[in-house]
Order: C-alpha cells, then sequence, then structure tokens
C-alpha cells in the first residue's frame, strides 16, 4: 500500500491545489456535501429506477420545434440565439454516437466566450428534446467563465430539463419516450462515485498525506471506518486517478501546471456539480419562484460578489435551514410520484 499511498498523496495535493484556487466551495464545504450525498444517496434507494426506454420515428425537426416551443415559455428573448444554431452551424445531431456524450461545449478568450457548439447525441425519442433543452440553458449562460457559471450551471440545466420533462407529459407524450428517470439515474452514478472517494479526500484535508495511520485519525474524529474498506477505497481512487491521467495525457504534456484541472474535470469536477445540481434542481422546482430560477440563468455571471450561499438565498434556498434535508425528500417524493399521476392523452 505505501506505493499507492505515495502515488495518491501526488494527485491529491495536486487536487486540492487547483480546487483551492478555482473551487473552494467544495473543499470548504466537504463535509456538508458528503453528509448530504449519502444521505440523499441511501433515500434514493427506497424508489425502483427500472424503467423502460422507448424509440420512435421524432424527425430532427420535431425536436428542433418542440425544444423550441419549451424554450419560448422559458424565456422568449431566447428564441432569436435558438433560431440562430442551425443557422450559425452551432447545432450538431449525431446519429451514431459519435460524442462521448451530449455537451455545449465553449471555448473562452480573456474570459469571454468566442465559440459555443452544442453536440447531441440522438436518443431517437424525446429525450432528445429534454437533452437539447438542458444543453441550450448552458449555452445561455456561458458568455463568460465566472466560478459562480461553473458551480450553478448543472443545477439550471436540470432544473430546465425537469421543466422540459414535465411539460412533454402535460402534453400526453409516452413518459418511457422521454426517459423521464435518466436524470435521477444520473443522479446516483455521480453521487455513488463521490461516495467512493470523499472520506479519502477528507481526509486527506484535515489529516495530510493518506498513510497507515490515517483509518486511526478517521475513527477517532470523525468516521468509523475499517482498515480493510479504506485501503480498498484508496485503491479504486487510484485506479481512477491513472485512468484519468492517461486519458489527459496529451493536455498535461502540453500544460503540466494545469494537471489537478485535468484530473479533476474528468469526473471529480463533475460529480459534485451534478450532485449538487440536481438536489437544487429538485428542491427549487417544489419550493422556488420560475422566474427567479430564469433570472438567475440570466445574470449568474454578473454576481461576482455573490458567494453560493448568497445566490442561494436570492432564489429561496436556505442550504443551512435545519429542515433542508427533509423538505429535499418531501420535494423528491413529490417530483417522482408526480411523474406518474400524469396521465397519457
Amino acid at each position: 500500500m505505501k506505493e499507492i499511498y505515495a502515488k495518491l498523496n501526488y494527485y491529491l495535493n495536486e487536487i486540492c491545489c487547483y480546487l483551492e484556487k478555482e473551487e473552494p466551495f467544495f473543499l470548504e464545504n466537504l463535509w456538508n456535501i458528503s453528509i448530504l450525498n449519502d444521505k440523499f444517496l441511501t433515500y434514493l434507494e427506497k424508489y425502483p429506477l427500472d424503467n423502460k426506454v422507448n424509440q420512435n420515428n421524432l424527425t430532427f425537426k420535431d425536436v428542433y420545434e418542440l425544444s423550441r416551443e419549451i424554450i419560448n415559455n422559458i424565456d422568449k428573448s431566447y428564441l432569436k440565439s435558438f433560431d440562430n444554431l442551425i443557422k450559425n452551424g452551432e447545432l450538431d445531431f449525431s446519429y451514431e454516437n459519435e460524442y462521448t456524450d451530449s455537451e455545449c461545449i465553449s471555448f473562452y478568450k480573456n474570459n469571454k466566450v468566442t465559440t459555443r457548439i452544442i453536440n447531441i447525441n440522438r436518443e431517437f425519442n424525446y429525450s432528445d428534446v429534454r437533452i437539447l433543452v438542458h444543453e441550450f440553458i448552458h449555452y445561455t449562460n456561458a458568455n463568460a467563465c465566472t466560478k459562480n457559471r461553473r458551480y450553478f450551471t448543472e443545477f439550471l440545466s436540470i432544473y430546465f430539463e425537469f421543466y422540459a420533462i414535465e411539460y412533454l407529459l402535460n402534453l400526453g407524450i409516452n413518459r418511457e419516450e422521454i426517459d423521464y428517470l435518466s436524470r435521477i439515474k444520473s443522479h446516483i452514478n455521480h453521487s455513488t462515485f463521490l461516495f467512493n472517494y470523499e472520506i479519502i479526500l477528507l481526509a486527506y484535508v484535515k489529516f495530510g498525506n493518506i498513510n497507515e495511520s490515517t483509518v486511526g485519525f478517521l475513527q477517532k474524529f470523525i468516521v468509523n471506518i475499517k482498515q480493510e474498506t479504506f485501503e480498498n477505497d484508496c485503491k479504486m481512487l487510484y485506479k481512477n486517478l491513472t485512468i484519468a491521467e492517461k486519458y489527459c495525457k496529451d493536455k498535461i504534456d502540453e500544460n503540466p501546471r494545469l494537471f489537478g484541472k485535468y484530473i479533476c474535470d474528468e469526473f471529480i469536477s463533475k460529480n459534485y456539480k451534478y450532485v449538487l445540481g440536481t438536489i437544487l434542481a429538485i428542491y427549487a422546482k417544489k419550493y422556488c419562484d420560475f422566474d427567479k430560477i430564469a433570472y438567475l440563468n440570466n445574470h449568474i455571471n454578473d454576481y461576482d460578489d455573490k458567494n453560493v450561499y448568497d445566490i442561494c438565498l436570492s432564489i429561496g434556498i436556505n442550504l443551512e435551514d435545519e429542515n433542508f434535508l427533509q423538505n429535499l425528500f418531501s420535494a423528491t417524493e413529490e417530483l417522482l410520484e408526480g411523474y406518474k399521476l400524469i396521465k397519457k392523452n
């Protein structure tokens, strides 16, 4: 284990140096995020998420026009940009899964966007609509690369993706042609990844280099964990980090100073942002005003003087509310049970 610990400490040092500078909210709130992640992951175990997904003959034009209808209901001012996606060559539909994932890619110079591209891997059903809405919301707030935009962009896209799902269901569309549980299943994947390494990251932040004594410190001050469990978690994280390093080799060779960023970008930053994004989106769907979320989407890059807690308060979410977790459970139950209540026309 000594060799694994040594290399793991090298990775963790690079990762934490990057996060401390560029994404400090995660490290500063790692303990609270870990507790929230674990409890919500456990809560979701009560729901069966084995829905069948059907394909259909939805055309490119159908996807585009229905997505446009939803975008118009979110904010009419977005229509000009949405209509220009095809004209400007900024939207591409893949029919052979040519992309690793559907995504909105933004290129920046001096912190200002120069180019935006939306790539969609077609699912050949109404999932293409909810995915396009999700990625277009990324497009709308990608005019600058600010810290708060990086923290909140998944929340905003997931919130309006939930809106798109409900919109489609209310049209009478078969829920299995929307893959309406896809976002929840994606959340569980990211949440499980985070669960598997959060205690290691927390130990490194609290106690320094990982070694044979780390478990004793964890048992004394944080959590009762077995030596064997901790070692297996370390081996798993080490394996994933070596895979991430190999995948990023060309970028690292070109700019080794950004080693920590490239490694984080592969899964750590994604994991916690998707986890928090989904949690906040579910919460906001029940307790927040729609227009406030739309306003936040249009102004997220103007809030450099606000922290995450302040921005959440501005839309009606108190992260320090002692009832936050129970409210989240209630919102989740309402969301998932509500999907079942909407009948096909």
